[in-house]
């Protein structure tokens, strides 16, 4: 799960920043405590509308952000 998780962590980093930080910090903050879910999401296979609810509720209830749903479709499809 090491693996996985580096690699989702870089992949969160690159591909979705959805409060704007990766270009100033290589510092995940705060999206480090959210990289676990979704890796449990991807070792148990969970479907891309699974995953997607967890980075959408990530986004407009944990982040408090509007959310930018085509993004964040994109992203899961990404995972």
């Amino acid at each position: 799960m090491n693996h996985l998780y580096e690699t989702v962590r870089t992949v969160v980093h690159r591909d979705c920043d959805p409060i704007g930080v990766s270009d100033f910090t290589e510092d995940m903050g705060e999206y480090d405590s959210y990289i676990p879910g979704i890796c449990d999401l991807i070792d148990n296979n969970a479907s891309e509308q699974k995953v997607f609810e967890y980075l959408w509720r990530i986004e407009t209830e944990s982040l408090g952000l509007q959310g930018d749903r085509v993004a964040t479709e994109k992203f899961a499809e990404l995972l």
